[in-house]
């Protein structure tokens, strides 16, 4: 009688947690955190705290390998982390729950990406070429390609800093600022060709993305919100970082949104994107 009376006490407290959203943030740190000084990145890990994620994905994990990075992840309560290289501008993910199925592909990737299981989802961390837009072309082809040849097909997020601009924010990038900017970049350094022809800004990466089946989550929850409140969530004109989900994924996207506040003003030039799915 005390087990089943103990069972009835603790039910109500077992289906709120099993209520709890699923929160995936993604965030470009700024070459290691390096606006971070404090000893440990401490600042960075009270955000964290904070923010208090599932599953964190980062790019330009400068100066981390794979023990330093698990050593960061713990103190912030990621008992589990992996890093895609231990060199230049890497890719990192950590998480709550154990990561499984993990494959590194570095090979004719700029700063390569990460592919995973984490609970039920398929996860994919990556970080494309910030230069040359024919090189993010076939980075994002090899990435789809990868996702492709896998047998599960569902519940897959695709995230990171993909470094290039999307059909969907067509209508919030009417002032020129990425044409002017990216021809002042290329002016300064004429290795950089962010530009098709020099001219226009190439929309293939993420139309890749869209036409492959996949669901811009920000892009969606934006679109939700504002044909409720008239009022939309995505505050930049243009935006580089982005979580997509696989079709099946979409109703259970309850939030998506870049997070501004002190702190990612100061400490990175992105702003991190967290999504939250329904359980």
């Amino acid at each position: 009688m005390k087990k089943i009376f103990l069972f009835l006490f603790l039910l109500p407290a077992l289906a709120a947690s099993a209520q709890q959203p699923f929160k995936i943030l993604s965030y470009n740190i700024l070459e290691g955190m390096k606006m971070d000084t404090t000893k440990g990145k401490q600042q960075f890990v009270s955000w964290i705290k904070d923010k208090n994620p599932d599953v964190l994905a980062l790019q330009e994990c400068n100066g981390f390998t794979q023990k330093t990075l698990e050593e960061l992840a713990a103190s912030y309560g990621h008992p589990y982390a992996v890093i895609v290289k231990e060199n230049g501008y890497p890719t990192g993910l950590t998480s709550k729950y154990p990561i499984a199925a993990i494959q590194k592909i570095n090979e004719n990737m700029t700063h390569g990406f990460i592919m995973a299981k984490i609970e039920q989802y398929n996860i994919v961390v990556l970080h494309l070429n910030p230069h040359l837009y024919k090189k993010r072309r076939a980075e994002i082809a090899q990435v789809l390609k990868n996702i492709s040849l896998q047998a599960d097909k569902k519940n897959w997020v695709i995230m990171g800093d993909f470094n290039s601009n999307s059909p969907l924010d067509k209508e919030r990038m009417t002032n020129g600022r990425v044409i002017t900017v990216q021809k002042a970049a290329s002016a300064k350094n004429p290795k950089i060709e962010n530009l098709v022809n020099g001219e226009t800004i190439d929309f293939t990466v993420q139309q890749s993305m869209l036409t492959a089946g996949f669901v811009d989550a920000g892009c969606y929850y934006h679109d939700k919100v504002k044909a409720s409140t008239g009022k939309g969530v995505i505050v930049t004109d243009a935006r580089i970082d982005y979580i997509y989900t696989s079709k099946d994924l979409e109703k259970k996207i309850a939030s998506c949104a870049f997070i501004y506040d002190d702190f990612t003003k100061v400490f990175s030039d992105h702003r991190p994107i967290l999504m939250e799915l329904k359980n």
